[in-house]
């Protein structure tokens, strides 16, 4: 360990949250349509909707329902806004909803063009629309209710057309992924979509229907012809081409670096280590006592390249970038489970078999009361991002995880020199339950991101993506890896390798300080920690590169200090963190005060607009009443605003700001907890408490002492004890 002085991590900022009273208020909202008008407009639409239900065959609607589309005026885009009363008193049933843009008939501050905003998607069989008109012409229905009418910007049907994403260079044409609003207990829906793609002469696939609360994704193969009448079924909510797996970066650039002759090391240490998968093409059992593999049942031999891929994927996680002056591999203290997921035979269920064999494994040791402390996966589908919609492999892992007892890293995908919306993240790097890693080109202190590896941003929740980067190498510096296959050093590259680095990184962040962090909170400190330059784009590196080695982490400068706060929050109960920064600074003394938020949602996977159903809604206070703008300067922003600045419903939140130290007095986040479901805001009653980190971290250039005087003024305040020291360093 290096001997210059450096202040430890600081692990008892929980001893500095306490209680406090919410503020209330926000002024009235703003009503750009009076009821009469609003009837003018929506009178016509609801009467064809009903109309166009009447004229839906049986075999498309076996409940006799439509699907319609609801649009919401962008000032209403906020779930809170919407409570959809009128459409539970006409009898209507929210499906989901997502982004849209829309060009309002009157906008806020006199806006032009397009907007973004909800769209709601309901079912009503013709007698609901019709009771909806009715409502909506009745004078005598309430204030309330007025409002809610006037909050509609139109109301369309679904056409079969507008569920169609279909590539038109697809291997598979005769073969559609159909995305369906419907549950496991919804069987006369489930029948009748069998039955109608029986009748159109397909079939759905073996593999049958696979849920998430409110979606059921399905393959079917179905003449490509036949697929625009499929999409007529009312329940249908998408058509997809068939996804297929991620291709590899072929990196072939020689390593000019000369290695020495190394072997696996003799044992692992006595520690057993935390819980670490790795699902992958697996290793032929060629790391020892080091990796433990298993295979889903029914798999066939590894092929050399499954193989090649999840033996270098589990080297980067075991070892890390190997250091050309070391003569042996360092011992890891932890051992890898790798799962072989592969390979998968060329039928156009590739993509989905692959995730059916994580999803399993993962359920099975959470059933087991064991789960994986930490996860790697570090392969995909290729699927066009969307906005408005979730993929099978994003909704479900994000279910999987929601709980937060596994940090798993995910590549986000090699296409990143794509153009336009080609280059974007692959699922499942646009979850927001796992941390999604893109790759940056070097080790050196000028870096970019690596110009193959995904760009975002996400949708928003989870509009910061790749959440950050790791190296992954490049053709000017491949990345170094041990192969026991190949008996000696390989280079390669790619996010594949960037996403197990980033998970070493934060596995030896656990070791070292023996397991006192939640998974989220390990996730926290390395965001917390990465580096980002003037001149990036958010788009390109998400939060910024993270270090690889942990004592970056778990040791600061003399006049930096990082506080970690592992907190409980519960709806109705606002919460009053304290930034501790010492009083008597020395005049002139500009502190930085960098933090970030981290937690687990539930996820709405049929409302991508408004995908997560908790967050966290923060504002930073410099002294009593004086606002710090470190999340957005104002709590109550338009929707837009919120998603793109303040982003309180995404899952991290993360930012940095200096001020005069003669401005602060008794700092302090004001954190609430806020949760929605379905189209509309919940009862805080109905709800369950919510794990969150909080990381600050405090520079105040030149006061060497800083830490002292922090643990002077606030002595509740203690530092992480490192006791095992373990070869987990990023040099190794």
């Amino acid at each position: 360990m290096a001997t210059t002085p450096r202040n430890p991590l600081i692990a008892n900022g929980q001893a500095l949250i306490g209680e406090l009273a919410w503020p209330t208020g926000g002024g009235p909202k703003w009503h750009p349509y009076n009821l009469a008008q609003t009837r003018q407009a929506l009178h016509p639409q609801l009467t064809a909707v009903a109309r166009a239900a009447r004229a839906v065959p049986r075999a498309y609607s076996p409940r006799g329902e439509i699907t319609a589309r609801l649009k919401l005026h962008p000032t209403f885009l906020a779930k809170s806004h919407f409570h959809a009363n009128i459409l539970r008193d006409a009898g209507l049933t929210v499906l989901g909803s997502r982004s849209t843009q829309v060009t309002p008939r009157v906008s806020q501050g006199g806006k032009q063009g397009p907007q973004e905003t909800a769209e709601i998607l309901v079912a009503g069989t013709p007698e609901e629309f019709e009771a909806m008109d009715r409502q909506l012409g009745d004078p005598a229905i309430g204030k309330g209710r007025q409002e809610e009418f006037t909050h509609i910007e139109s109301v369309l049907a679904y056409a079969g057309e507008n569920k169609l994403r279909l590539d038109p260079e697809t291997q598979w044409p005769d073969f559609v992924h159909v995305t369906l609003h419907a549950g496991e207990h919804d069987a006369d829906i489930l029948t009748a979509f069998q039955t109608l793609a029986l009748q159109l002469g397909g079939e759905i696939s073996a593999r049958g229907f696979r849920f998430v609360p409110g979606l059921a994704f399905v393959a079917v193969q179905l003449p490509a012809a036949r697929v625009p009448e499929l999409a007529r079924f009312e329940r249908i909510r998408l058509v997809r081409s068939m996804p297929r797996l991620r291709e590899e970066l072929d990196l072939t650039a020689a390593l000019t670096r000369k290695f020495p002759t190394l072997g696996l090391p003799a044992s692992r240490l006595t520690a057993p280590g935390p819980r670490v998968a790795v699902f992958d093409g697996g290793t032929q059992n060629a790391f020892g006592a080091h990796v433990v593999e298993l295979a889903a049942p029914g798999l066939p031999p590894a092929t050399v390249a499954d193989l090649a891929h999840g033996v270098n994927v589990t080297s980067a996680l075991l070892f890390g970038p190997v250091d050309p002056t070391r003569t042996a591999l360092p011992a890891p203290p932890w051992v890898v489970e790798h799962h072989r997921v592969l390979p998968t035979n060329e039928s156009p269920e590739q993509a989905l078999d692959v995730l059916d064999r994580i999803v399993t494994a993962l359920r099975i040791a959470r059933t087991a009361d064991r789960p994986y402390r930490f996860a790697n996966i570090s392969l995909g589908p290729v699927a066009t991002f969307f906005d408005d919609d979730i993929h099978e492999w994003t909704s479900r892992l994000d279910t999987e995880l929601a709980d937060g007892r596994t940090l798993c890293t995910a590549a986000v995908g090699n296409n990143g020199a794509l153009d336009g919306e080609l280059g974007r993240i692959q699922p499942p790097g646009d979850a927001v339950n796992l941390f999604a890693i893109g790759a940056a080109d070097t080790r050196r202190t000028k870096w970019n991101r690596a110009p193959y590896s995904a760009t975002g941003p996400g949708r928003s929740p989870g509009f910061v993506k790749p959440d950050v980067l790791a190296f992954g190498g490049s053709t000017a510096e491949p990345l170094p890896v041990y192969s026991p296959l190949a008996g000696g050093v390989v280079a390669v590259g790619g996010t594949s390798f960037a996403s197990p680095l980033a998970l070493r990184t934060a596995v030896g962040l656990d070791v070292l300080s023996q397991s006192r962090f939640d998974p989220i909170t390990l996730q926290a400190l390395l965001i917390n920690a990465a580096e980002y330059r003037r001149g990036h784009k958010r788009a390109d590196v998400g939060w910024g590169r993270i270090p690889l080695d942990p004592d970056a982490i778990l040791y600061t400068p003399l006049d930096v200090v990082r506080v970690v706060y592992q907190g409980v929050t519960h709806p109705g109960h606002p919460q009053k963190a304290v930034i501790p920064v010492p009083s008597g600074l020395p005049g002139g003394t500009r502190v930085r005060i960098g933090a970030t938020f981290c937690y687990r949602a539930p996820v709405d996977s049929a409302h991508a607009i408004n995908y997560t159903r908790a967050g966290l809604w923060v504002r930073c206070y410099k002294a009593p009443g004086q606002s710090l703008p470190l999340f957005g300067s104002g709590m109550y922003k338009s929707e837009e605003e919120l998603r793109r600045d303040a982003m309180r419903w995404d899952t991290v939140l993360n930012n940095a700001c200096t001020v005069d130290a003669a401005e602060l007095e008794a700092p302090y986040f004001h954190i609430n907890y806020q949760v929605r479901d379905e189209s509309e805001a919940v009862r805080t009653e109905d709800t369950v408490p919510m794990p969150y980190a909080l990381i600050v971290t405090l520079q105040a250039p030149g006061v060497a002492d800083l830490m002292t005087r922090i643990q002077a003024e606030f002595p509740v305040l203690l530092t992480l004890p490192v006791e095992v020291q373990v070869p987990v360093d990023g040099r190794r």
